[in-house]
This record gives C-alpha cells, structure tokens and sequence, in this order.
C-alpha cells in the first residue's frame, strides 16, 4: 500500500511539473486543475489528495486553501527540484 502512494506522489509530482513548466509566468495551479471535479472517480481523486499531502509533507509543494471547500492552490516549494 505504502509503495502505491508513493508512485502516486511522484505522478502527481511529474503531472505539477509539467503544469508549472507549461505556464510561462505562473507558478501556481490549482488542484481542480489536476483533478477535475465530475472528471474523475472519487477513489481516484482521494488517492490524488493524499499524493498532494505526501508532496506537501516532503517540502516539495506548497498549498494554501484560502476557505473552507474552496480550491487549493499548488505551488513549487524549496525541494521542488528533488524527486519524491
């Protein structure tokens, strides 16, 4: 189980990678731009959630959720650059 979440956190890492190189200015996104909502399964979507808290824990994204149930905003954090 653990070594699932883990290939799950480098996914998603990769998938934020790519998003933030794309975005010419902005070194932000959002996790409904990730995961969208309706788009995919909820199974799916917790499993995404918890890769984000995992590359949260590792410094390597930041997050801000600005209210309750509101989207949460993904950004490079200090250990950006080192694989998860």
């Amino acid at each position: 189980m653990e070594s699932r979440g883990r290939a799950h956190a480098a996914e998603m890492h990769e998938v934020l990678g790519r998003k933030f190189r794309r975005a010419s200015t902005a070194a932000e996104t959002k996790f409904s731009a990730v995961v969208p909502p309706g788009q995919v399964m909820r199974k799916d979507a917790a499993a995404q959630f918890h890769a984000l808290l995992m590359l949260k824990k590792q410094c390597i994204i930041d997050v801000a959720q600005p209210a309750p149930f509101a989207d949460i905003s993904i950004t490079r954090g200090p250990q950006f650059g080192r694989k998860s």
